[in-house]
């Protein structure tokens, strides 16, 4: 299941309404726009459709527009919400309608084992509830499953944060599982991992490390070598930190003392590696990508991140305004968003190919392309390709 399309109007009518026209997507995005111009949010609007769909919230004010494509077709899902409440829901596949609902909750929805051919059915729903959860059922509606499995594999990374560097783990038995949508809980992913891949995932991992510019002889968890933590008597027994040896070093590189680039880079791999080896992830956003990291070590990241989503079918979502970045990302992955006011278009190769085309030829670099503003100037004003330079 992709995500090929998205558009969003939250708070309609209000003074605090935003709009995003419609996004599409490809296997590999990068979104990019000035401060301030909408990426952050619209990767929150990517991420909170996810978390809807696991039934986890709702939001308080939104319409969504939605197009996916998966085994089963081409699928459009739509919703609204007010207050907590949905207002409105449906979906069609290749353009039949499989489920609709209204705002008390009525409505139809096709049911695979009735009769020889199946047939709609009548349905209450919960207002707080969207259908396509509280009446999933594999057996009778399994064109509902495609949905989950996409918003169960998306994971949602905020670059530019600590991503938990701050954050210690102590693993009491029996105690609550680790979330691995918590980007805090990244030692736990680490010790799941370890425990049920050993080398398969470690190997990967230091291979990695070493690509973007981190070489190391180990990865590990264990006490905070930099830190004395001091614990209640009748506590648990140990803080577990992450930590690396780096190559030609004796000394212990704990999560604390790390620097905060390369904490990212390996909070970050060990995401991707693990998901790797147990096939869940479908979908990885990652806000302001790049973001402390010095030119080479963004560039090898960036070359590394989209190798992975190529090789292990992972759909990758990014956002930047860095120049390394948009250097390392071919501009026919670029989403250049372009805010008026409260409204966000977005310009990209599918909706301004010639302007993209014609760029290419100018020998500038990409970074120039958003520098320059070519995709919002007017076409006599445009930067001279090497074959027209000169001409009258």
């Amino acid at each position: 299941m992709r995500l090929t399309k998205i558009s969003y109007t939250e708070y309609r009518g209000d003074p605090q309404e935003w709009v995003l026209d419609e996004m599409s997507f490809d296997d590999r995005n990068l979104l990019v726009g000035k401060n301030a111009s909408g990426k952050s949010r619209i990767l929150n609007v990517v991420a909170g459709l996810a978390s809807q769909l696991n039934g986890s919230q709702l939001g308080l004010s939104g319409d969504y527009s939605c197009e996916f494509s998966s085994e089963f077709g081409t699928y459009l899902y739509q919703i609204s919400f007010r207050e907590l409440l949905v207002t409105y829901e449906h979906l069609t596949i290749d353009g039949v309608v499989k489920m609709t609902r209204n705002d008390l909750g009525e409505g139809q929805i096709f049911t695979q084992n009735l009769g020889e051919n199946g047939r709609d059915l009548g349905f209450q729903s919960p207002p707080n509830s969207l259908a396509a959860v509280s009446r999933r059922d594999s057996i009778q509606h399994p064109f509902l499953e495609p949905l989950h499995k996409w918003a169960a594999g998306l994971r949602h990374f905020r670059f530019g944060t600590n991503l938990g560097k701050d954050a210690f783990s102590v693993f009491i038995p029996g105690g609550p599982k680790i979330d691995d949508r918590d980007q805090s809980q990244i030692s736990g992913i680490f010790r799941n991992a370890e425990r049920m891949y050993g080398t398969s995932f470690l190997d990967p991992l230091k291979a990695d490390l070493a690509r973007v510019g981190y070489s190391v002889t180990n990865v590990r968890l264990g006490p905070p070598v930099s830190l004395r933590v001091h614990i209640p008597q009748g506590g648990p027994t140990e803080v577990f930190s992450l930590a690396v040896t780096e190559t030609g070093m004796s000394a212990v590189v704990d999560q604390h003392s790390m620097s905060q680039g390369m904490y990212r880079v390996l909070s970050l791999l060990i995401w991707f590696n693990y998901f790797q080896l147990n096939g869940i992830a479908a979908c990885c956003v990652i806000d302001d990508i790049g973001e402390g990291l010095d030119f080479e070590r963004s560039c090898n990241l960036i070359e590394l991140l989209r190798e992975k989503s190529v090789s292990h079918n992972i759909q990758l979502i990014m956002s930047t305004n860095d120049k390394n970045v948009m250097n390392g990302v071919p501009l026919k992955e670029w989403a250049i968003l372009v805010r008026t006011g409260s409204r966000v278009h977005v310009r990209n190769y599918e909706n301004s190919k010639e302007v993209f085309d014609q760029f290419r030829f100018t020998g500038l670099s990409n970074f120039s392309f958003f520098e320059l503003d070519v995709i919002n100037t007017p076409t006599s004003e445009k930067v001279d390709t090497p074959s027209s330079a000169g001409k009258a």
